[in-house]
């Protein structure tokens, strides 16, 4: 495992202000039943760490000038403007420290499960589950098999197996991870149907209305016709 170095702080480190614009972002260890120890980061560094996956749930060593350190990241603060990283919380941590993770759940057989080859739809609720464990028993992710998941289906963390000695934080109800609904596809077919039939109905509709008009003035001139006929009768006579 790699080892991130730190720079261990004291009060003639600086202030917070300084750190930062010499490229350092301050933090802090704590917990194990010791002082918290103030320390800094470099920049590209800490970026590093943030990025090197599961960043909030991984026990990571770091090296604060030769004394190594097992530490669980817990919050980052960030600047309300500038949106640059501020400042960082690490839990110090042994092996058998409990600890509070939120951990990936990862579906597997996708591209064989049932009811998405019917054209269902994977409803995911929770992408991330929170977990009680040891600090050496922290899973990298939880995983979910949908080979024999079927449409309507309700995807449940009693459904999903975890490792010895870890359980859910939520332990009074059995939640739901995902769903398995039904395709949408039939609904919007329908509903293109009904307005197709109800387009169809009201061009009749104008059809016959726009028709009757037609035939009214057509049976004017008729009339009228008939009309200039009996006149030109009557003169002749």
């Amino acid at each position: 495992m790699e080892n991130y170095k730190a720079i261990l702080r004291s009060k003639d480190k600086g202030s917070n202000k300084s750190l930062l614009s010499k490229g350092l972002v301050p933090g802090i260890i704590y917990g194990k039943g010791s002082e918290a120890t103030s320390i800094a980061f470099e920049n590209k560094t800490l970026n590093k760490l943030m990025h090197s996956g599961s960043f909030y749930s991984k026990i990571i060593d770091i090296d604060v000038e030769g004394k190594v350190e097992k530490i669980l990241p817990k919050q980052l603060q960030y600047h309300p403007v500038t949106d640059k990283l501020i400042h960082f919380d690490f839990l110090r941590v042994q092996e058998d420290t409990k600890v509070t993770v939120e951990i990936p759940v990862v579906f597997l057989n996708q591209e064989t499960c049932p009811g998405l080859k019917k054209g269902g739809v994977l409803n995911i609720v929770r992408r991330l589950v929170e977990l009680s464990c040891n600090a050496n028993k922290i899973p990298d992710s939880v995983e979910f098999d949908l080979k024999e998941t079927e449409i309507g289906d309700a995807i449940k963390i009693s459904n999903i197996h975890l490792p010895e000695g870890v359980k859910p934080t939520i332990e009074d109800r059995d939640f739901v991870i995902a769903t398995l609904a039904p395709p949408t596809v039939e609904v919007e077919e329908a509903k293109t149907e009904e307005t197709t039939e109800e387009e169809k109905e009201g061009a009749t509709d104008d059809q016959e209305k726009s028709a009757d008009p037609k035939e009214k003035t057509d049976d004017k001139k008729d009339d009228s016709k008939q009309d200039s006929k009996q006149d030109s009768k009557q003169e002749s006579k």
